[in-house]
Parts: C-alpha cells; structure tokens; sequence
C-alpha cells in the first residue's frame, strides 16, 4: 500500500468545532445493516465499472501535494494509499503506513483535511454499532469504534479495493498454481497472520480467482463484511457469491445455519473464533465443500493449534479436534507484511504454505498432535516452491 514520497507538513490540529466528535451511537437495525450493505455494493460497483483494477503497490499518487489542487478540485483520500486511518476523538485524522513516509503513522496533510471531517459527518449520520462497514469516495473501510478517556474515536481499515488478481499480490507463482489446485478440490484453507498482515486480502483474491474460474455457490459469512463481493463472476456470470452478514442474522451459528441451505460449494468464513462455528466449518470441509477462513497465529503449526484448541473447547474432546481437523484440512498459509527497503512506507508480502493433499503422514501428525514433526515438511516444501515447482502431488 502506498502514497507519500515526502514528510507531511507540519501537523496543524482540527479544532473541535471543525471535526467534534461524534455523539454515542446506539445498536443498529438489522434493516438499516441490511440497507447500508446494499447501497455500499451498489456504490463499490459502479466505481469497479469506473476503473480498471490495479495493483496494490501502483495504487494512489506518488507524492501528497502540500497545497490544494490548482484547479480548485477537493482534495480527496481516495486518491491517496494507506492501510489505516485513525479519526482521533477531538477530529484531527491520522494515516498510518504511508508510502514514502518511514515513520508508522502520519498525520493527515492540511489539504485532505476536508474529506476527513466529510467522514466523519457520514459517520454520525446515522446510528451505528462497534464495527461497521463504511464506503466513502467508492472506497470500503472496516470501522471499529474506540471509546477512550477523552471520546469516541475511529479505526479505519482500508481494505485493497478492487480485489487484487491472485496472481499480483507477491505469492510465489508454485504457491498461486498449488492454490489454484486445491481450489479444484475440497477441504479447508486456513489463512494465518496478525492483525493487518493482508489475510482477508488474500482470502478475496482467492475466492474471487476460484468462482471465476470453477463457477457455482460461494457464501461469505463475516461481521462485518470485509469488501462488497456478492454478485456473478466468470464467463456468462456463472459463478454466484452470497454475503451474510453474521451480526444482522444473529450471529455466526445462525449464519452458518443459513449460508449451509445454500449448499454452497464454497464457503468464506470471517476470522474464527467460536468452538461451534471452528468444529462445523471443519465438518463442511470433511463433508465437500471448499472452506477458506483465517485465524491468528505466528506460524503454520501456531495456526493449525489455535485452531485445534478452539475446536476442541466445541468437541468436548482433543482427540475428536485432532481426528476432524487431520481429515478437513487442505493447506495453511502464514503471511506478513514487511516493510519495502526500496520503497519507505510501502510493504511487501511475505508467506509460507502447507499443503496437506492426500499426504497420509501429514494427517497422521495432526491427529496425533505431533505439530513441532510438520516443520521438516514444511521446510520440504518451501524448498519446492522456491525452485518453482509444487509444494507435493495435488
């Protein structure tokens, strides 16, 4: 992600009675959750129609210009790339992972500071829970609301919007063709990472690649939803995607329930957190269906734990965690996003890949809870995929 190739001027406040902060905001309808969804996709496409998609490094202008634009146009963030934006509680707005500034967080140049007090207007102007989904200028945010000691604040996610192609994001060409192959197939996908490592990314590029090119059902079942996807995909719209926003449905068990009478081929579960919903996307894996879900964790055998103890507080038993995931899982991807040398403030993907195929010895570790024996696997296969070739027989 990238923008700036100089250091802001120096920062000025926004006076609160610029940009005050917004009024506590109550519990949203399910209607007006419902509603918002619509008229941000409808928004997201019309601007895909607009532009042609591309890539995450190329997106915004090199430089911010420190004066407003000469011909008097508004200075907007939309033309701008960055993987956050903090709306602090007396207005003020801060830019975090700039390019061309080697500092994490940048205060937002005098000349954008407009569109920041649009959004916040456009925050309160209706009544909101914790998170939601934003769109402002045709471009999506994920929003956490921060209460802190001095107001409310925002936390703005900047998604890459348009989806990236898979093929562009930096994944080694034998890991793209390995996930094209297990996209043929079923089981789970378990993409892993911290927080802002690009997981979701990564996930929509995959899918997106998948139901253009298999067609049939895909449902995405997240709270919020992360991009505006649902729609027809492939040649004559022979891919359909669904997406179910888990909170306006009651949760992620009942959106489950409902995504499952789709009988959707493919299945997108936002970040897993629950026993209950960890144990049936393993079931729906087992059972045929292609399952791609993320989860923390500091590597590919931290992954596979963290989700073999989530699923084990829902099975009642170890063993029977052990035992269901060892048959549904496909492959786990560990990522990060590290910063660029060559170019201050963008960053650049880095990730490792486990592929489990139908390599019985592999399952047996997991269903033995053996995880530190898989590091000579995936040592193996790293080395087969930096020389190109795939990480095993598919």
């Amino acid at each position: 992600m990238g923008i700036f190739s100089r250091t802001a001027p120096p920062a000025q406040r926004l006076e609160p009675q610029d940009a005050a902060a917004p009024s506590p905001s109550t519990a949203e309808t399910i209607d007006q959750r419902l509603a918002a969804q619509r008229r941000i996709q409808q928004q997201a496409k019309a601007r895909l129609g607009a532009e042609p998609p591309v890539a995450p490094s190329s997106r915004g202008p090199a430089t911010v210009p420190a004066e407003a634009p000469a011909d008097g146009a508004a200075a907007r963030l939309a033309a701008l790339s960055f993987s956050d934006l903090m709306l602090w509680p007396d207005g003020r707005g801060m830019l975090r992972h700039a390019a061309g500034h080697v500092g994490p967080v940048i205060e937002v140049p005098p000349p954008f500071r407009d569109d920041v007090r649009r959004i916040w207007t456009e925050i309160r102007r209706e009544a909101r829970g914790r998170e939601f989904f934003l769109s402002h200028d045709g471009v999506p945010y994920r929003v956490a609301r921060i209460d802190t000691v001095n107001g409310a604040g925002y936390f703005l996610r900047r998604p890459t919007f348009p989806v990236p192609a898979l093929d562009t994001l930096g994944l080694p060409p034998a890991m793209v063709a390995a996930l094209r192959a297990i996209g043929t197939q079923s089981g789970m996908v378990l993409m892993a990472g911290a927080t802002g490592s690009g997981k979701s990314t990564t996930i929509y590029s995959f899918l997106t690649d998948v139901v253009s090119r298999q067609g049939d059902i895909a449902v995405a079942v997240e709270d919020p939803p992360e991009l505006p996807a649902q729609g027809f995909y492939g040649e004559g719209g022979k891919g359909l995607w669904y997406q179910i926003d888990a909170n306006a449905v009651g949760g992620f068990e009942t959106a489950m329930i409902a995504a499952m009478r789709y009988n959707p081929r493919y299945l997108l579960l936002g970040e897993i957190r629950a026993p209950k919903v960890a144990n049936e996307a393993i079931r729906a894996a087992v059972n045929g269906h292609l399952v791609l879900t993320t989860i923390h964790g500091s590597s590919l055998s931290g992954a596979i734990l963290a989700l073999q103890q989530i699923a084990a507080a829902g099975a009642g038993s170890l063993e029977l965690a052990r035992s269901i995931l060892a048959d549904g899982l496909a492959a786990v991807i560990h990522q990060r996003l590290a910063p660029d040398p060559q170019r201050p403030g963008q960053r650049v993907l880095q990730a490792e890949m486990l592929c489990i195929g139908n390599d019985m010895g592999l399952r047996a570790k997991i269903r033995a809870g053996k995880l530190e024996q898989l590091n000579t696997d995936i040592d193996a296969q790293a080395l087969r995929i930096a020389r190109g070739q795939s990480p095993m027989e598919m």
